[in-house]
């Protein structure tokens, strides 16, 4: 325990010193002025009537006494604020995650299955943030980069369950719910697949890069390659800027990729690595590599402040009892 403003003990101390000096100059300096002389009345004090009265009155104005010093304390104690202080360190890992995830149909297999393991991988984060953006004709970002974990593994089920909802296509009761999940402004009249633009969608959805520019970025990128539509932005040019930015890009490709060369040396240009689901543990291995890019390290003290008063407010109200008893036996 620790007190906020602890000047306040030594504040009470004077003004109980000085209180106790008042009243100690007081009772020498009292004279008898009232009453009823008596002699010969040393035979009274030696009644065993008289010694216990004396006994019960020595005894409450102790108590009285010892009301006030309890109250005193527990007051000053109070008005000194204490509290309770506990420091935590923990280790926060400088590093963002976007999964950027094409949502055409051809991918539903392999992205359901991604989503799936990748819930694991999440809740095993420490610091990191992570974000999600889906894409077809056009990008849309479903998760910015948070830390909130549960978060994200909520919205990772819920496109889960859409993209199910479109592999189960004859089965699915919830068919127009879930499936609009992840065509609702992904549709575009430009075409679909456009995974250039997706990949810069997701480049750019990293914030502080000026401001931050050694913190670790990488994109892993769920998509066949399969282009149909007018790209803004090719697939080999959105790596040069990830590239340029320092993002390293991780592809995950089915084994029908269309331009599987031209898209392995395009992701790889950025540092990163490629994967193909020919390879059964492909998406095992992309979540690994993932987990050992490179990541900076910060330790963070969280210190949490609690008000502890509990016990000097029932000493407060346990000296307030004692003394107002013995005052009240004493008809003071």
């Amino acid at each position: 325990m620790e007190l906020i403003f602890p000047f306040f003990l030594f504040i009470c101390a004077g003004i109980v010193a000085g209180a106790a000096i008042a009243l100690i100059f007081l009772i020498r300096g009292k004279k008898y002025t009232g009453g009823s002389r008596s002699a010969n009345n040393a035979y009274v004090k030696k009644l065993p009537q008289y010694k216990v009265l004396m006994l019960e009155f020595n005894l409450l104005r102790a108590l009285a006494v010892i009301g006030i010093i309890i109250v005193l304390i527990g007051a000053t104690i109070l008005l000194c604020k204490p509290v309770k202080i506990s420091s935590q360190t923990e280790e926060i890992h400088n590093r963002d995650i976007i999964i950027g995830f094409d949502v055409s149909t051809s991918l539903d297999s392999v992205s359901s299955k991604l989503c799936e393991q990748l819930k694991d991988f999440v809740s095993g984060l420490k610091g990191e943030r992570f974000g999600i953006v889906i894409f077809n004709g056009q990008a849309v970002r479903t998760v910015p980069l948070t830390d909130d974990y549960d978060y994200v593994i909520s919205e990772l089920e819920h496109l889960k369950r859409s993209i199910d909802a479109g592999i189960n296509i004859f089965f699915s009761d919830d068919l127009d719910e879930l499936s609009a999940y992840r065509f609702a402004g992904t549709s575009s009249d430009r075409g679909s697949s456009l995974i250039g633009d997706g990949l810069a969608s997701c480049l750019y959805s990293f914030p502080d890069f000026e401001e931050d520019p050694d913190r670790s970025r990488l994109i892993v990128l769920v998509t066949d390659n399969d282009v149909l539509g007018e790209e803004i932005v090719t697939v080999d040019q959105a790596c040069q800027l990830c590239s340029y930015k320092g993002v390293k890009v991780f592809g995950l490709a089915p084994f029908f990729v269309a331009n599987e060369e031209e898209f392995e040396a395009s992701i790889k240009s950025t540092g990163g690595k490629y994967y193909n689901t020919r390879d059964k543990h492909a998406i095992d291995d992309i979540i690994e590599a993932v987990q050992d890019t490179d990541v900076s390290a910060t330790f963070k003290t969280k210190t949490d402040i609690r008000d502890v008063p509990q016990v000097f407010i029932i000493l407060l109200f346990a000296g307030t009892a004692i003394f107002s008893f013995a005052v009240w036996r004493l008809k003071l």
